[in-house]
């Protein structure tokens, strides 16, 4: 259950890689829907959670924070391409 005044990240990670990306949800709209869609458009091996206290899980960081929604969701769908 996602409560009104705990703040939560959405972050995108590639598993096997370190590091991953953040959004900090401004409403919880954001929270409910935005992981629906990216889970949509991910690649196989980019995973998708929500969190409220990024900075606890280690294992997801570094943190690179992302304040726009339509640029975090446009580098989310970017995880699975080769460069």
């Amino acid at each position: 259950m996602i409560i009104d005044n705990n703040p939560f990240y959405i972050v995108a990670k590639k598993f096997d890689e370190i590091g991953c990306i953040a959004y900090k949800c401004k409403n919880m709209n954001e929270a409910r829907n935005v992981p629906n869609t990216l889970q949509a458009i991910r690649a196989e091996d980019v995973q998708i959670v929500i969190l409220d206290d990024p900075e606890i899980y280690s294992e997801y960081a570094p943190y690179k924070y992302v304040d726009d929604l339509r640029e975090f969701m446009n580098q989310a769908g970017n995880l699975n391409l080769v460069v």
